[in-house]
Order: structure tokens, then sequence, then C-alpha cells
């Protein structure tokens, strides 16, 4: 590590520096494994549906297959998705904090798609019923809603980046 310090202050602020990326770093790998056991939890609950479909109260329609079908896949492969998306958000987090970068550009499209897996993984739980046969499909405004704020939070995150690349070109 590079120690370019004129002062006693500028010595701790680099200190303060790793701390807090160390601490980053620490609930960072907690939540990437928080990830990884939500997304296998996940895909085992779709593989369990199609296995063993009885076992947990699905009962395929042929008029509504194709919807059943629709939800059955979306749920395991949108949770999936988004889970993934997420552990490589921090991972390219922490790698950019590392190299002092604190919005790295690369993490603007992960959370773009995080909001779309998302919305499908939200869409398909909330439409669990229609593989039991009692309920229609239904898009629930929590779903969207929940989305659109991840969505907004991916739109200040890319001004976010913009604003601290223009500050690291400002001497």
């Amino acid at each position: 590590r590079l120690y370019i310090c004129m002062s006693k202050n500028n010595k701790q602020l680099l200190i303060m520096k790793k701390n807090s990326i160390k601490s980053i770093t620490a609930i960072s790998v907690i939540i990437i494994l928080f990830c990884a056991l939500s997304a296998v939890f996940v895909i085992g609950q779709g593989i369990v549906m199609f296995i063993k479909p009885a076992d947990i109260g699905v009962v395929w329609d042929d008029a509504n297959k194709a919807l059943q079908l629709l939800v059955a896949i979306g749920r395991p492969l949108g949770g999936a998705a988004f889970f993934v998306l997420m552990t490589t958000f921090l991972i390219k987090t922490i790698k950019g904090l590392k190299n002092g970068i604190l919005f790295p550009r690369s993490n603007v499209p992960i959370l773009y798609f995080s909001a779309l897996a998302l919305f499908i993984y939200n869409f398909c739980y909330s439409n669990g019923g229609v593989l039991t046969g009692k309920d229609a499909l239904l898009i629930d405004t929590d779903d969207i809603g929940i989305s659109m704020i991840f969505v907004v939070f991916a739109m200040i995150y890319k001004i976010a980046v913009k604003v601290s690349e223009e500050n690291s070109l400002t001497i």
C-alpha cells in the first residue's frame, strides 16, 4: 500500500478507508452466502415442483398449462438470476473499492437486469395459486412497485457513476 501522506490526518483518513473496505467486504460476504443459499433453495423448490408435483399441491391443468409452466419455471429462474446478479454486484463493488472506485460502471446494467429478474420472480411467486388451480392470473402492484424502485436505484447509481468519474478527473 502506498502512503502518500503529508500529515497525520491524511494517514488517519487512509486507515479509515481501509477499515471501511474491510467492513463492507465482511458484510458483503455474509450477503453473498445468503444469496447462494437462497438461490439453492428457490431452485430446489422448482425442481421438486416437477419431480413430485402432488406433494406440494401442484395440479397440472391442460387449459392453463402454458401459464402454469411460465410460473413454475419463472420463479426459480427469476429468483436464481436475481441472487446471482446481486452477488455479482457485490463482488464488483468490492473489487472497485479495492481499486479506489466507489461506483463501478459495470454495475449499472447489473442493476437493470436485477430489476427484471426480481419482477419475474415476484410475478411468478404471486401467481403460485395458478399451479394449484385455485387462483387466476394476478398482477400485483407490489411486484411492479418493488421492481420500479430497483430501476430508480439503477438510474441514481448511473448518475453516481458519472459524478464519481467526473470527480476523479478533477484536479
